[in-house]
């Protein structure tokens, strides 16, 4: 189909003002290829498609389009205005939490720009409720719901193209607060392909190749997974399927290439499946209720979003044959902005693209293949571990239930859908199936089931909850934990494994530990020859019986854990574990997993050390590397115990004086008040924050006005009996001082000369000997420059500014005023932290993407890559084209400085 066809189908769309359906149009064989509907009029682009718990779908749109939110029912067909954000929520994250609202996180403020809002969206009450702030603006962002119903927020983007926001955080649905994982911080893409593990990891799959896990629980610790095959998938989406995730599509030029990982193994490989059958990239997958991924929409041409390529036939993958199926072509080209998802009756709703207000339905080759299996009723909430019933007349025919959890899909990328085939049984007047195992298979919240008979055709949804476990594993230790660890090369013989032992000179140091692979919190100490053993201790209490355990490590090369003296897992020892032995195996940051035999005495109740040695395989081995997780589940016999634990801040936090954060903590049992304290001396002293406070598990805390790296907090029963808990190390508290480092007039350095100077010209060691200096205000054509910079005929696309400055501690704060006019790019010490009109690109020839007459902008920047000591900050100012009159230039920063 020619784009000039693909235009006139657009008018059209538009010409049904009233959203009224084209004609079907007719399709050979349907119950082969599927058929589609004609062509509705929308409101809005929707660019990010949401299937709500009640079977509704709600959709916002595109740039200003963000502003507003819809409602369209599938059965009327008829979208309605829901009250609008409050904001513009175009380029935002989103799922669904386990109560089934919807977490929206970030926006739009321009292109490149986010904003640090989070909102609730209630399906029920078809409400917006706002939450508090994230750290900082997130455009591009991607939410992953956690087994609990709480959710991650990754990457996204702050003030500028690749002003990636690092930092991992974690809001509690209960709390609505957001936790900061400080100890993961991590330059991700945009919408990032996160998945949760069976072992309840969270799976980074794309659209890079190089692939990594996170511990959600603690601080969080990051480390490698296996490298995928083919190179960047950009706009590729990847689905969740029994554990297995699929990278499709995807990159430029597009490829049709497609590759499996199977998550839940302890080392997942990717391997090549088969292609589609035409390459795609800003194309969508969806999971169907027969198991299958149906894949429509996208370009098959080089470049961003190429509607002169456009791929209008869907195309569904089966897993169980590797055998893709061309299907029948829709309408309209649905590129970059489209989304695409599973309605409860079955059929697939194909929406949006570029400037695209029409949506089209997919009804998929199985429902034209017979009656469809019949569901008489559903419980309203599963517990995962148990069976449930469900009625129907038309159990004999059913050969498979699939449970999909909603879709909440924008930009190639469904951040919410998974599908988990149930085993079942036949029962008198139903079918007895089994739930989920556990919630890191189906975390918390809504799904559809769905009956599929022997000919693949599919029941129509229901609706139910699948909630919490009822004997949860309890995380006792965690990937990004505090250790006790000696890396001295010395031999510490056998009583290093016991309780008493006095580890009090050894270092400490958070999760991943090692040297060599650059994802360590912690780097140790490498030695040539390389030591063979490096050692770690942590204590840890438990106030009851411990009924099953399990254990994951992170190694490379060789380990050996104890528990309370008792060896209960080896791995690459075969050598022998005396301390001069080197590990029997070479092995990759390896990720094992094993349950524990808990004979009786191994735990006690109360204080435990569990002590680890890792191994290197020789004395020429270039990396090290070791992290922890315990689980454990208590009897169901005992009641459950008054215990608390410190959440935070746990150690190597950073906080202001005067400034406010959550102390939070955990507690089991019946314990209704705490009181609150904390210590700047490492326990010397303690002084009081608060007594008799409601155990809500949180408290605001002002920090106070000291200066200290030795703080720690310390949550107790109120009235002093136990349990109480302290933080697991030292925290850091810590002055400012603000100061105008740079203000409006100071001189800069410049090159106007129109030529490109260099990669390099933003950093510190760029020599700017030979560039011209002068005070702000710099320009030309405005009459107001202190300093008349050189105009060109045409224009020149860009001008460069350098400035140095010596800082004498870390930054806490910074805040930033230019003008400029047309466009601007800040960097500081080669990264870049704000940009006004740039989206066109950074590259030297670029003009602006917007004219701007002698503007002003302010805006927190981050502080990150500021150092104590000589720094620069270099500025590149764009013209908007070539007949541009004039250009501007001033720059004022204010630094909070640590004392």
């Amino acid at each position: 189909m020619t784009k000039r066809c693909i235009s006139l189908h657009r008018v059209l769309a538009v010409l049904l003002a009233a959203g009224a359906l084209l004609p079907l149009r007719a399709e050979a064989q349907p119950s082969t290829v599927g058929q589609w509907s004609g062509v509705l009029s929308w409101p809005i682009s929707a660019t990010h498609t949401h299937l709500l718990p009640t079977g509704k779908v709600m959709f916002f749109g595109e740039f200003d389009e963000g502003e507003e939110a819809w409602l369209w029912d599938p059965t009327s067909g008829t979208p309605t205005r829901l009250t609008p954000p409050g904001y513009n929520i175009f380029c935002a994250g989103h799922s669904f939490l386990g109560d089934g609202r919807l977490l929206v996180t970030g926006g739009h403020i321009e292109s490149h720009e986010g904003l640090p809002d989070t909102s609730l969206f209630d399906p029920f009450t078809l409400s917006w409720i706002r939450a508090p702030d994230m750290n900082a603006g997130r455009w591009y962002p991607t939410n992953t719901t956690l087994p609990n119903g709480d959710a991650l927020v990754f990457s996204g983007e702050v003030a500028g193209s690749g002003d990636i926001n690092e930092l991992v955080q974690r809001f509690d649905q209960n709390s609505r607060t957001w936790t900061d994982l400080t100890n993961s911080p991590q330059d991700l893409p945009y919408y990032p392909r996160m998945f949760v593990t069976r072992y309840g990891k969270i799976f980074f799959a794309g659209p890079s190749r190089t692939t990594r896990f996170i511990d959600p629980n603690g601080l969080g610790s990051w480390y490698f997974g296996p490298v995928s095959n083919f190179g960047s998938r950009t706009y590729g989406p990847a689905v969740y399927v029994d554990g297995k995730v699929f990278l499709i599509g995807g990159g430029d030029p597009p490829t049709a290439t497609v590759e499996l990982a199977d998550i839940h193994a302890e080392m997942p490989v990717w391997n090549y499946v088969a292609p589609m059958t035409t390459p795609r990239r800003q194309l969508n997958a969806t999971l169907l209720p027969d198991g299958t991924v149906l894949v429509m929409g996208g370009s098959s041409g080089s470049g961003f979003d190429n509607d002169d390529a456009p791929v209008l036939h869907a195309e569904v993958y089966d897993p169980a044959t590797n055998r893709w199926t061309r299907l029948a072509s829709q309408s309209i080209y649905r590129g970059y902005h489209s989304t695409a998802l599973l309605l409860p009756d079955g059929r697939v709703l194909s929406a949006g693209g570029r400037r695209e207000r029409t949506a089209e339905i997919f009804s998929p080759p199985y429902l034209f293949k017979g009656p469809r299996p019949t569901v008489t009723s559903v419980p309203g909430v599963v517990t995962p571990g148990t069976t449930f019933f469900v009625e129907t007349p038309d159990a004999d025919a059913v050969t498979k239930v699939t449970l999909i959890a909603p879709g909440s899909v924008t930009h190639a990328f469904d951040e919410h859908q998974r599908l988990l085939t149930l085993r079942f049984s036949k029962s008198p007047g139903g079918l007895t199936i089994e739930a989920p195992e556990s919630n890191t298979l189906a975390p918390v919240g809504y799904y559809q089931l769905f009956l599929v008979n022997g000919g693949g055709v599919p029941s129509v949804g229901r609706m139910m909850r699948i909630g919490p476990e009822t004997s949860p594993r309890v995380p006792v230790i965690t990937f990004g934990d505090v250790w006790k660890y000696d890396d001295s090369r010395v031999d510490r013989g056998t009583a290093w494994l016991g309780l008493g032992y006095d580890d009090s000179a050894w270092a400490s140091g958070r999760g991943q530990l090692g040297y060599g692979e650059g994802d360590e919190a912690t780097v140790l100490r490498r030695t040539s020859p390389s030591q063979p053993t490096v050692y770690f201790r942590k204590k840890f209490t438990l106030d009851r019986s411990v009924s099953r355990a399990s254990l994951e490590v992170l190694h490379d090369d060789g380990v050996a854990v104890w528990i309370n003296g008792v060896l209960v897992f080896s791995k690459y020892v075969d050598s022998g574990l005396e301390f001069a032995k080197y590990a029997s195996f070479t092995s990759d940051n390896e990720y094992s997993r094993a349950p524990l035999a808990v004979a009786p005495g191994l735990f006690s109740v109360g204080e435990n050390i569990i002590a680890v040695a890792v191994k290197q395989a020789g004395s020429t081995s270039t990396d090290l590397s070791f992290a922890l997780a315990l689980e454990v589940e208590h009897g169901t016999t005992e009641p459950p115990p008054d215990t608390l634990r410190v959440l935070a801040p746990n150690g190597g936090e950073v906080f202001l004086a005067g400034s406010s954060t959550l102390i939070r903590w955990s507690s089991t049992g019946s314990i209704s008040a705490v009181d609150l304290a904390y210590t700047p001396d490492r326990g010397a002293t303690w002084i009081p924050i608060a007594t008799g406070v409601a155990n809500t598990g949180s408290y605001s805390w002002s920090v106070p006005q000291v200066t200290t790296g030795e703080a720690l907090v310390r949550v107790s029963r109120t009235g002093g009996a136990p349990p109480s808990d302290v933080s697991d190390a030292p925290f850091t508290i810590t002055r400012e001082t603000r100061s105008k480092v740079i203000v409006f007039g100071d001189v800069w350095k410049y090159h106007d000369s129109g030529t490109d100077p260099g990669p390099a010209w933003n950093t510190l060691g760029y020599g700017d000997s030979a560039w011209a200096s002068g005070p702000g205000e710099l320009g030309y054509g405005d009459g107001d420059e202190a300093k008349v910079l050189r105009k060109t005929s045409p224009a020149q696309t860009s001008v460069y500014f350098r400035r140095k400055l010596s800082l004498s501690g870390p930054v806490t704060s910074a805040d930033l005023r230019v003008r400029y006019d047309d466009g601007i790019a800040v960097w500081v010490n080669g990264t870049l932290v704000f940009t006004r009109n740039m989206d066109r690109g950074l590259e030297h020839a670029r003009y602006a993407s917007a004219s701007a007459e002698n503007a002003e902008a302010t805006a927190a920047i981050p502080i990150v890559p500021f150092v104590t000591g000589e720094n620069v900050i270099a500025v590149m100012v764009k013209q908007v084209g070539g007949t541009s009159p004039d250009l501007s230039f001033n720059l004022e920063l204010e630094l909070g400085l640590s004392h």
